[in-house]
Formats: C-alpha cells, structure tokens, sequence
C-alpha cells in the first residue's frame, strides 16, 4: 500500500498541469450546462453561446490527455522502461493508475454530476444507483479502451497518432455502412455472435491492459487490439430480424387491438432521400377506436403486394414505430419497393395486403395536473415548464434518462385569454403529445445526468391548418405513463391500388453530414 500510495503522489506532482486543465474544464462544462437547460436557469452570457459546443468535446480530450500522460510516465511499449530498475510491483503500479483515474476522472465526474442533479431540481441521493451506473459506462466504452492504448503506445505523439488513425476509421466506417452492411458475412452470421464480439472484445482490452503492466508483450498486445477491432467492424450485425412470432393472430371473434383502413383521400406527397434500387411509398391509413386511456404502437411492418400477371412481392417483416395516441386518427405507411418491380406494376391496379405487428399500452400512472407558474413536477420524475415564447410547448427535465410520458389537454379548458387574430381550435379538440423511451437501462451516457426535451402538444390533422395547444396558468394537463399490456396482430387489405399515386419522390442532398458528439453525449 505505501508504494501505491508513493506511485500515486509522484503521479500528482508530475501531471498536476493536466489535472488541474482537465478539472477546469469539467467545471466549465457544469457552469456552462444550465444555461441549456429550457426554461433558461441563467442568464445568456457571449462566453456561452462561443463554447458551449465545443465544451463537451475537450472533457473528452482533456481525459484522453490525462490518462495518456498518467499510463506513459511508466511507458510500457518501448526499450526504455527505467521503471522496471525501481522495485516497482507491476500490480501495484496498475493499482496506482487504477487510482488515479477514479480520483481526477470518476470522482470528480460524479461529483459534477451530483452537482448539476442538485440544480435541476432533484435530490442527487436518491439516484445514486444510476450515477454509479453512469461511471461504469464511462469506465467500459472509454476509460478502459484509452488506458489500453496508452499501454501499448510508446509516445504521446504515437498515441495521437493511433487516437486519429481511430477516429478517421470510424468516420470512414460511418460513411461506408450501407456497403458493410450487405457484406456476405452479414448473411450467415447469426444474431448472437455481434454481441458475442463485442463482449470479447471488452475482455480482450482487460486483458492487454493486464498483460501490459504483467508481462510488457507489445507486439502481441497490438496484434491483440487490431484482431479485437478487426472482429468488431468487419463482422457486422446480421439484417434485423423482426420477432414476428411474438404479436400472435387475434382469436376468433376477438376484437382487434386497433382497426385500420385505407384512406381515400390522397395527401400531398412529399419528397424523400433517393434509396438504391429502391422506390418510397407511403399509404395513407385510418385509426380508430383506441381507448382514452390507451396507446398503440406499430412495432414491425409487412407488406404483400398482388398485380395482374401473377406478380407477387413481399417485404417480409421490418421494424416500424408509430406511436398511435387516442386523439389521432390517421398514419401512414411507408415502406420501399424493389424499382425492378415497381416499375412492371406501378400503372396496374394492385392488391395490397399489409400486417401489422401491434403493442397494446395502457396508462399505469395517470395525474391531472394544472400548469403551474415556472417548474412543476409531473408523472416519470420529470420536471416541466411552459416555453415562455408562446410556442404551446412543454420544456422537461428528467434525472440519468428520457422517460415514456403522454401528455394532453382539451381545447375547451384552456385558461388563456382569447388572443386577437388566433384561429381558434373547434370545442373538445384534444392536443397531446408524447416522449418515447424502449430502453430499461437506469441511465443513459452522458456527462450531464440530466436529460433536456420538449412536449409539443398539437392536435393530429393532416390538414396545414394544425392548431397547436395554448397553454397558460392553470391550463389542466393529463400526464400518464404507458406500459405494454398486450401484443397482437392486425391486417388490412386494400383491394385496388395505383402504386404509382403513392410514389415519393426522390429529393437531392447537397452538403455533407456533421458528426456531433457534443450533442449526443451532453
């Protein structure tokens, strides 16, 4: 213990400059992150709005600059490991940066965290399980992994090196993943061998950065890395499989979960981006018949199509999700035909036949609450606020993760004034919105722990003449959140179709695509 305890001093007084860069910017980054919060805690100042994007980005660089500068005082990866003439222990030596780490990196993290929990208005001990879980995140998908390059790196400049070798990969995988994703190996893998890869590649880094302090083998340690890499971009996940089996057809004289039908009246078609080989088609559908106190989600798609000649076409199952809330009425489906086919029938009067995989949801927690001056608590341990420009918009904070919350108001309760030269919504229109979250993690990744989104209330229409929620003082909202009770199938046949009615069509795209990490991981 003393000599980790001296490794760990040594390592303060010789890397004090990066420790106290990396605290500063971690702290720039809690002074700066209320102010993006909405409804705005403090006031713009010219400082925010210049760094503000940019402050996410340099925490990260900042602790790839300390852990890089830490594992290098005691470089594992070249001839020159003076270290090993000291009566250094190679277990307490990982120990020591092991500490290091948790002191200048997770605690001080955490403690930001706890901090900027406290100023959104929740109390930070009774989340402390999801913190924890946060700081395991950090540890798995970059703590870890900087560590492990840093072992097998013998400079800094060869470490920047590699850490720009990885990046341009990554971007050039981003850009070619249409072409991976068709790889031959993709068809035969199965579905758990992704997932398999990924876990060995995890215990592949433990293990050289193990290796690493125990044994220093470089050049099998990199051997080691490349492989992990190579396993993990070039076996791509296989085409997803949807679990048709799960939604089951409906028994005999069941009533469906929701009916659909085809929409006579045509809307505008939009345009789309361009797919290879593939024409867009979107189906205008009707929905009815969903309970107040319900929602109903499409979770996966099929498509069969039937033209003259004996032309068949089918999509086979594809994942869908259409939120369908009680107060909407229609939906569309948008699904992309082979052009090959498209083009034999799309003047022909086809028949279409669509099923649909259904989750029935219904509200386990229900609260009817008036909008109250400034914040207000509402089902989800969220906290919400009425935008103040007028928009008929909710802005919500919520602690480590995005809830599931529906929200709806009548138009006929509303407490707001009537407003000079507003069109006015017709009585009993019910605007609602929604906020979707699948996930069952206790904490989504990120270095703020509190979670930023806006509940825009409106009322389905198809129509441009969309009337968005007026929402004041006292206005009466109803939040509830969803929980899947059922599953089920659900059809629908249309008879006569001009596929080519419901083409959309393709729009160009000039520019390129930006890559914000920033905002993903804020």
């Amino acid at each position: 213990m003393d000599q980790i305890g001296h490794i760990f001093r040594k390592d303060l007084r010789r890397h004090w400059r990066e420790i106290v860069l990396s605290l500063a910017i971690l702290v720039a980054f809690a002074w700066n992150e209320p102010s993006q919060w909405m409804p705005r805690r403090l006031a713009e100042h010219p400082l925010r709005a210049i760094f503000s994007g940019w402050l996410t980005p340099m925490v990260l660089i900042s602790w790839w600059l300390l852990i890089v500068r830490v594992v290098h005082e005691e470089v594992l990866a070249s001839d020159r490991q003076f270290w090993v003439t000291r009566p250094y222990e190679w277990k307490k030596l990982l120990a020591a940066k092991a500490l290091f780490l948790v002191v200048f990196v997770n605690l001080p993290l955490f403690v930001v965290q706890m901090a900027l929990l406290s100023k959104a208005g929740f109390t930070p001990s009774g989340y402390l399980a999801g913190l924890l879980y946060l700081q395991l995140l950090w540890v798995l998908i970059l703590i870890l992994p900087l560590t492990a390059l840093a072992t097998v790196t013998s400079s800094f400049g060869q470490a920047v090196l590699v850490t720009l070798g990885i990046l341009l990969g990554m971007i050039g995988l981003a850009a070619s993943l249409d072409a991976i994703r068709w790889l031959t190996i993709a068809r035969w893998s199965p579905v758990w061998l992704p997932s398999a890869i990924k876990t060995s590649a995890y215990a592949v880094v433990v293990f050289v950065l193990v290796w690493q302090y125990a044994r220093r083998s470089t050049q099998q340690s990199r051997f080691l890395l490349i492989a992990a890499a190579a396993a993990v971009l070039v076996v791509p996940s296989p085409p997803d499989s949807f679990p048709a089996s799960e939604y089951p057809q409906p028994s005999s004289g069941q009533a469906p979960i929701v009916p659909f039908a085809f929409d006579s009246v045509r809307p505008k078609m939009e345009g789309t981006l361009p797919e290879k080989n593939k024409v867009s088609v979107r189906i205008p559908l009707l929905v009815s018949g969903i309970e107040p106190s319900s929602a109903v989600n499409i979770d996966g798609i099929m498509v069969e199509i039937e033209a003259p000649g004996g032309l068949l076409w089918n999509s086979g199952w594809f994942k869908s999700s259409d939120f369908l809330l009680p107060a909407r009425s229609f939906t569309d489906l948008r699904f992309s035909v082979d052009s090959a086919f498209f083009e034999q029938v799309k003047s022909s009067s086809a028949r279409v036949h669509i099923s649909f995989a259904l989750a029935a949801f219904e509200a386990k927690e229900t609260r009817r609450i008036p909008a109250a001056a400034g914040e207000f608590a509402v089902p989800g341990r969220a906290l919400c606020a009425i935008d103040q420009d007028g928009s008929g918009a909710l802005q919500c904070l919520s602690p480590l993760r995005t809830p599931f919350l529906v929200v709806s108001t009548i138009a006929g309760e509303t407490t707001c004034p009537p407003g000079e030269d507003e069109k006015a919504a017709p009585p009993g229109t019910v605007f609602s919105a929604a906020i979707r979250n699948w996930e069952s993690a206790p904490a989504e990744l990120g270095i703020s722990p509190v979670k930023v989104f806006s509940l825009d209330l409106y009322r389905w229409s198809r129509t441009r003449d969309d009337f968005h929620a007026r929402l004041c003082l006292g206005t009466p909202l109803t939040f509830s959140i969803p929980e899947e009770k059922k599953r089920m199938r659900g059809e629908l046949n249309i008879d006569s179709l001009r596929l080519a009615d419901y083409q959309l069509h393709n729009i160009s795209v000039r520019g390129g695509s930006a890559f914000g990490i920033g905002a993903v991981l804020r």
